[in-house]
């Protein structure tokens, strides 16, 4: 088990390590990747994905929208954290010894920041959830068992 800890947690530093593969001189102006994503998403009110097909009104997609803007407030923050684990992941894994001791330590602090992704997601879902009216959370349930039901399919082939 800890062998694999360790595995999956040199992976990403390999990512780091290896040359950026970007092309620098496309930005995020409207010719680059960015340019593309806007134009292809520009109708986006701010309602999850999973939501789509589903009538809401003006007031349930305001509710959501500020649901889904409070959750991401602080994601530049918990980004910056997530980078400065991976950095000091590759720093530790391309040492010339493996510090055991600091490994756990930041195999135990991502595993913590990991939960706290899932309890927040969770936690907006269940909210978002709670929105809708009963037909509205009846659909979603029903969009969702055709999705996980299109999923099983895909692995069967």
């Amino acid at each position: 088990m800890r062998n694999k800890l360790i595995m999956m947690s040199v992976i990403p530093a390999l990512f780091l390590a290896a040359p950026a593969m970007a092309d620098k001189d496309k930005g995020c102006d409207k010719s680059g990747k960015h340019g593309q994503m806007a134009k292809k998403y520009k109708k986006f009110d701010g309602a999850p994905p999973m939501l789509r097909g589903i009538e809401l009104t003006e007031a349930q997609k305001a509710e959501i929208k500020s649901l889904v803007e409070a959750q991401h407030a602080d994601k530049k923050d918990r980004m910056q954290s997530h980078w400065q684990t991976h950095k000091q992941l590759a720093k530790l894994s391309f040492a010339d010894e493996l510090d055991q001791a600091k490994l756990d330590a930041l195999v135990a602090e991502a595993t913590e920041a990991h939960a706290q992704r899932l309890t927040d997601r969770a936690n907006l879902n269940s909210a978002i959830f709670n929105v809708l009216t009963a037909d509205q959370q009846q659909q979603l349930v029903q969009k969702m068992a055709e999705f996980e039901q299109k999923m099983q399919d895909r692995k069967k082939h």
